[in-house]
């Protein structure tokens, strides 16, 4: 089994200089293209999955058995984290509870200050299970499952504040939106 954490994966892609793609999956089919590709192209990948797919699924413990099973059953030799893409609080301690391995916490439409506690305490309760986390400051603009953002720019301060809290990775809003621009 290939399943590590995001953050260990993550540090290699940094010492040896290459990216790490991170694609969505919102069922059986595509968890199996995503993992059949990276072994094809002997990529590592994050298996992301949003909240509304979680939903879709059946929930957070079906979508990491379902990646792990796949891993297993596809005889994946890649390097594969189960990454929970633009979470909620709640959804984030669901998803560590059931096995994923790499989780977004998306508290940027919160006030700065509870985005940052927030993330401190997943963080720590992380941490201690070899989970790596993300965390947003300003905002990726556009809507997924509920969260809405109109793409701000985070300030280098925030930035700075939220990596000081152990955060494994940083999404910043640098004006970049989910879906198509606006014409």
């Amino acid at each position: 089994m290939t399943i590590v954490s995001g953050a260990k994966m993550i540090q290699t892609a940094r010492e040896h200089g290459y990216a790490i793609g991170a694609f969505n999956t919102n069922n059986l089919e595509w968890t199996q293209a995503i993992l059949r590709a990276a072994q094809a192209q002997q990529a590592p990948v994050l298996v992301a999955v949003s909240m509304g797919a979680i939903k879709y699924m059946g929930g957070a413990k079906v979508v990491a058995d379902l990646v792990r099973n796949l891993d297993y059953g596809l005889n994946i030799t890649v390097p594969v984290a189960i990454h929970l893409d633009h979470g909620s609080y709640e959804m984030a301690k669901e998803a560590m509870a059931a096995g994923f391995t790499s989780i977004m916490f998306d508290g940027s439409d919160l006030p700065i200050a509870e985005n940052i506690l927030k993330t401190k305490e997943l963080v720590s309760w992380a941490h201690g299970r070899g989970i790596a986390i993300e965390a947003e400051v300003g905002s990726i603009g556009g809507e997924e499952d509920g969260i809405v953002g109109a793409g701000e720019i985070a300030s280098i301060d925030e930035a700075k504040a939220m990596t000081a809290v152990g955060v494994d990775y940083l999404a910043a809003g640098i004006g970049n939106i989910h879906g198509q621009y606006p014409a």
